[in-house]
């Protein structure tokens, strides 16, 4: 080994242990972030649990509110969890790996990757061309000049949720991404399946396996000869730049660097029956020049890198978790002000509901009674001198059906309440399905209005307290035909005696038909007065104080709780992107540190960043 190769070797090694102490500290720094987001979802949780003691009450007609925003906060405390226990997942994997230098192989299904590992570890080959029979087993690690390098299934092979949350994993874990394409088949559809990296902030550096069967002798011949043909500038031109235009196109990516190999000439040459040739193989292939391109990055850009790795891999979620904060502020502000304005329409009409039916029993009660007004005249006129004239009105007043009356009009308003409830409730269901779901809550699932449950203790038979037993109350009484007195008892009008038959006996008559009318007239006056005074206390009783206040008492705690839920998401947005700033300028520093810039974080005035497309950044004066 020369002095200046052993010099070169000595300064990636330094590079290398440099990286690995950069992500030992990074790894703490993430982990204190990770710790403080953490705490602010417990503290949510505090906070959301006070709401919900606040909107506790009596059960009423919507049911328990404080219950209804248990259920509300179980289901986006459930995905907040979720994706707080994926980052901490994610942060114990890196630790593990604090002391190497991740570089991940991607590319499509028969792209040449395991050709290029094989070359790389000296396999045997047994693993080339088995791409169409992978399983998730087929990510790979080994150790090449000192980094580890992860080798994935083809992009194109990756089926379902499941595959798909391994490869981001591979991702995440990823300091520089090798991303092969090959000469056959550079396709958009393998790019766009690289979109998760951009997304991850992962630098790419793109590999061009140059596709040539070299077993066939007369190829391999050729290549020997001049292996420009395959590999030189001018041959592989159209196919870097078909490389270079979908990275701009589909990734966003300008000034890619695109090495050009021929994985299989690498592979060849560690085979012992191509022993003749292994040097010639070694070099055309310009494997050579990948490890190159790799140790320059570590070089220049490796403890960035790590650092990257490291911060970025807690930051990116933590802004997702941000954004998922603030979606479910939004999301729930706009739905506490729907059922604000919708209860306020309920609330509307109730006002006008409970006032129409008050003025209905006394319009309904005067129709009741009104021909039984008309007919006191007749009947006094017929019966008055009669004995049993206290049964005979006691009939006539039982043939109007008082009792049965009374229960028609309290179910009739049982009807009518309970048919706009569940008109309401139809309303509600139609409308937040229309406005979509809730992530985490889905409204179109979650009915905040039952009216089955609501009205269940709401029946006729149950609550008719002006009914049947009210009624023969109000006419069973001593005094119900008997109001001034004058017929006392069982006493009849023979009682009267003599005085019927003097002169003046029609005149008396007459005198004693007209107070007997007006006293009975009085007497229906007082029954109406009765019968409307008992419809209106059971109307009162079980509508206006149980149903409609506990509509209203709970409605508005259901809403004002998730106000205050979407305030107290709002502000654990806004603490996490506190912490999301502090982890941006924490890296912004470090990376200023490595090329030998002093900057502190009290620089900056704001830092906003769209990791792998922009940073923003104000400075203090």
């Amino acid at each position: 080994m020369s002095t200046t190769t052993g010099q070169h070797e000595k300064e990636y090694r330094d590079a290398l242990a440099f990286c690995s102490r950069v992500a030992q500290e990074e790894h703490e720094v993430a982990t204190r972030a990770l710790d403080d987001s953490e705490s602010e979802l417990v503290a949510l949780r505090s906070r959301a649990k006070g709401i919900r003691k606040k909107a506790r009450s009596k059960k009423g007609a919507v049911g328990d509110a404080a219950g209804k925003l248990k259920e509300i906060c179980d289901k986006f405390d459930e995905s907040l969890t979720g994706q707080l226990r994926t980052t901490r997942g994610s942060l114990a994997r890196k630790q593990k790996r604090l002391s190497k230098f991740t570089v991940t192989l991607f590319g499509r299904t028969m792209a040449g990757k395991s050709t290029i590992r094989e070359a790389l570890t000296g396999g045997d080959g047994s693993t080339i061309g088995k791409g169409a029979q992978r399983t998730t087993r087929d990510i790979r690690e080994y150790e090449w000049d000192h980094i580890r390098i992860v080798d994935t299934p083809g992009i194109g092979a990756f089926e379902g949720e499941s595959d798909r949350e391994i490869a981001l994993s591979v991702i995440d874990t990823s300091d520089v991404v090798l991303f092969l394409v090959s000469s056959d088949s550079i396709q958009e559809t393998a790019f766009r399946g690289m979109c998760a990296l951009r997304a991850q902030n992962k630098p790419i550096i793109f590999v061009l396996n140059v596709k040539r069967d070299l077993t066939k002798r007369v190829y391999l011949k050729k290549f020997l000869q001049n292996p420009r043909a395959f590999l030189g500038e001018e041959t592989v031109r159209g196919h870097i730049n078909r490389v270079q235009k979908l990275a701009e196109v589909e990734l966003g990516m300008r000034r890619v660097v695109v090495v050009p190999i021929h994985a299989q000439a690498a592979f060849l040459a560690t085979r012992p029956e191509y022993a003749e040739h292994a040097r010639e193989l070694h070099y055309a292939s310009r494997i050579w020049s990948l490890l190159d391109v790799l140790r320059e990055d570590i070089l220049q850009r490796g403890p960035s890198r790590r650092a990257q790795t490291i911060l970025d891999g807690t930051n990116n979620p933590l802004m997702d978790l941000q954004e998922q904060y603030g979606e479910l502020s939004r999301t729930m502000y706009k739905r506490a002000l729907y059922l604000q304005d919708k209860f306020g329409e309920l609330d509307r009409w109730l006002d006008v509901f409970i006032d129409k039916t008050n003025a209905q029993f006394e319009t309904e009660a005067k129709g009741l009674l009104k021909p039984l007004r008309n007919e006191v005249s007749a009947f006094l006129e017929e019966n008055i001198e009669h004995s049993d004239v206290g049964r005979r009105w006691r009939k006539r007043v039982a043939t109007r059906g008082i009792a049965a009356w009374t229960e028609r009009i309290q179910q009739e308003t049982i009807d009518e309440i309970q048919l706009q409830l569940k008109k309401f409730q139809q309303e509600m269901e139609f409308e937040t399905e229309i406005l979509g779901k809730m992530d985490l809550s889905e409204p179109s699932s979650y009915s905040p209005w039952q009216v089955k449950r609501t009205l269940r203790w709401i029946s006729a038979g149950g609550t008719a307290v002006a009914g049947a037993a009210g009624v023969a109350v109000l006419l069973g009484g001593a005094n119900f035909w008997n109001p001034v007195g004058w017929i006392a008892g069982g006493i009849g009008i023979v009682a009267l005696g003599l005085s019927w038959f003097f002169s003046d006996r029609e005149s008396k008559l007459q005198r004693e038909k007209a107070q007997a009318s007006k006293a009975l007239r009085e007497q229906i006056d007082n029954l109406e007065r009765d019968i409307v005074k008992r419809l209106k206390k059971w109307f009162y009783d079980t509508i206006t104080k149980r149903l409609v206040r506990g509509i209203r008492t709970d409605t508005r705690a259901l809403y004002e709780g998730m106000f205050g839920l979407s305030r107290e998401l709002r502000n654990a947005a806004d603490n996490c992107g506190g912490t999301v700033e502090a982890l941006n300028r924490r890296l912004l520093v470090r990376i200023a540190s490595f090329y030998g810039l002093s900057v502190d974080e009290g620089d900056f005035k704001r830092v906003v960043r769209d990791p792998g497309i922009r940073t923003k950044v104000l400075w203090r004066r």
